[in-house]
């Protein structure tokens, strides 16, 4: 049987800021979605579907999610270091944009940035979905990366992914809103635990303004600049953010903030030599 053809509307890349992927006036702003079509002359092709901020919420295999560029580099790298984090650890597994099956009828089934899982029979098993009820543990901490300045994305963010979680029972549920015009060019944190009612309460931040993940140990906090990511791991005391290659980074830095330093001195030092 022939594959069908893929078709895409005529304009279907309107022009749009380039620090804006949500577009009002693009009905595929949020994404994409694929059905099969028989046309009157019997020839199947694939027609694109344009995706609702809802069907977020619950997307199927295969829907062509968009996403802005930072939001892309943020998910892409606290996962990777999460995973890296935990690589040694058989119990726990760390999914990154993976649908939640969770067995509650009626319940939406979002996939969220990065599932924190504990618990876990088999780290290794492929999966294209993770099934609450055949795994038999749930993530023990969600953490969403909030990116867009579409006001309805945010919401599903802040409002509508806070009532699944806790319907779900996830015990923790963390925002990470990224530095944007909305945000004031500042990382905000918000975090969530669920309560022995079953009900989320806000996590109250230290006097630090740092927010403690109980599930896994991690403090989560917002470095001196207002806008980049400070993690620790309070049973370890190293930041699963500080790898190999950061602290290299630093050590780069340091080096040359130390060899301008010396430079100014000499030449300080030259100044005061030829007034002499």
């Amino acid at each position: 049987m022939a594959e069908p053809v893929r078709k895409k509307p005529v304009g279907r890349e309107p022009e749009r800021p380039s620090d804006d992927p949500f577009h009002p006036g693009d009905p595929f702003r949020y994404g994409t979605r694929w059905r099969r079509a028989r046309l009157p002359s019997g020839e199947v092709v694939e027609q694109a579907i344009p995706l609702t901020v809802e069907d977020l919420l619950d997307p199927e295999l295969g829907d062509q999610v968009t996403q802005s560029a930072p939001h892309g580099d943020w998910f892409v790298r606290l996962g990777y270091l999460l995973q890296r984090h935990y690589e040694s650890r058989d119990d726990v597994l760390v999914l990154l944009d993976v649908k939640m099956l969770w067995g509650i009828p009626g319940l939406k089934r979002p996939s969220p940035d990065l599932a924190v899982i504990h618990g876990i029979r088999d780290k290794k098993a492929v999966r294209h979905s993770f099934d609450v009820r055949k795994e038999g543990v749930r993530p023990s901490l969600i953490i969403e990366i909030v990116s867009p300045l579409d006001e309805e994305i945010r919401a599903n963010d802040y409002v509508k992914k806070v009532e699944i979680y806790q319907r779900a029972g996830v015990p923790e549920y963390f925002i990470l809103d990224m530095p944007t015009a909305t945000t004031q060019d500042r990382l905000l944190l918000t975090a969530y635990r669920l309560g022995t009612d079953g009900r989320y309460r806000r996590i109250e931040p230290d006097a630090d303004g740092r927010l403690l993940s109980e599930t896994t140990g991690f403090l989560f906090g917002v470095e001196s600049d207002g806008k980049t990511l400070w993690l620790l791991d309070t049973a370890t005391g190293e930041s699963p953010l500080d790898t190999p290659e950061e602290r290299a980074r630093r050590a780069a830095e340091e080096r040359a903030a130390t060899a301008e330093a010396e430079v100014a001195r000499l030449h300080a030092e030259l100044d005061r030599l030829k007034r002499s």
